[in-house]
């Protein structure tokens, strides 16, 4: 538990209470091992692969598991589903200066468009762009640097941006993530306003979310089941909407698909502190 509590400070506000202590601790773990995988995944060729401790448990325990001992998805199983896509963008920073990269683990050429844009956290955008690329089969390289150090001049400024960043190719694999320029605990989230509809959404539930301002780790929970949503503990970005499904077939949802949305919890990190 120190060991836990140290490098939480190091990265994030101190949780108000126990639950947030929970949802906190996951998302630590979640970004360090993150961190290490899109890293070797930017170094193919002197990196082939890599595989993480540990995938699920077989009691009641904290520990180093993705999946607990009930078979519930914890943050770092989805961020896994996220990072571990067989197309991925992901960003290098070094302070104000960013690379984009893509990586292609898949066996065809990924041909496809980078988006970004550097915003506020209300979601004025402050600059943008994309890029046409190509990503050979099994290769990784840089597609664009991006360079931030006149705009993002003071601390003030470092504190209310962010960088949004999405890929998506011909073949329909859709990557992407948002940045931060200072460590979350220095961020300056507001209420983050998040709405959430039911849509149709073929043979699942759709879920669409939105915020009016940039929400951290949105976890999305259910008071009567424990629910695998196909995204979870994601960002959301002002002025862009994310859809997540639930497959009605869960938990016999399909009795109950109208009340669904009043069992739904939704937290960001906003609500941790």
């Amino acid at each position: 538990n120190g060991k836990i509590l140290y490098y939480l400070s190091e990265n994030f506000k101190n949780p108000k209470d126990f639950e947030s202590l929970l949802y906190v601790s996951q998302l630590l773990q979640a970004e360090a091992i993150k961190y290490g995988v899109e890293h070797w995944r930017r170094n193919r060729g002197r990196c082939m692969g890599s595989i993480y401790w540990q995938f699920n448990d077989c009691w009641p325990v904290a520990s180093w598991s993705s999946i607990d001992s009930f078979h519930r998805w914890k943050a770092l199983h989805y961020f896994a589903k996220r990072f571990y896509s067989p197309v991925l963008a992901s960003a290098e920073d070094n302070g104000t200066k960013v690379d984009i990269h893509i990586s292609n683990e898949s066996r065809n050429d990924s041909i496809g468009t980078l988006q970004w844009k550097l915003m506020d956290r209300n979601g004025a955008v402050w600059e943008s762009g994309s890029r046409d690329a190509v990503i050979e089969k099994l290769s990784s390289k840089a597609i664009i640097s991006l360079d931030f150090t006149d705009k993002l001049n003071n601390m003030d400024l470092k504190r209310k941006t962010i960088l949004w960043y999405e890929y998506t190719d011909d073949a329909g694999n859709i990557s992407g993530s948002s940045l931060l320029f200072v460590p979350n605990k220095y961020f300056l989230y507001e209420e983050p306003g998040i709405t959430i509809d039911l849509v149709e959404y073929g043979d699942s539930i759709g879920l669409k979310l939105s915020a009016s301002s940039y929400a951290g780790y949105v976890c999305l929970e259910s008071s009567n089941d424990d629910l695998v949503f196909s995204d979870n503990f994601f960002s959301l970005v002002p002025g862009c909407e994310k859809v997540v499904s639930i497959e009605k077939s869960s938990a016999d949802l399909r009795e109950r698909e109208e009340n669904i949305k009043g069992d739904l919890t939704v937290t960001s990190i906003f609500d941790s502190y």
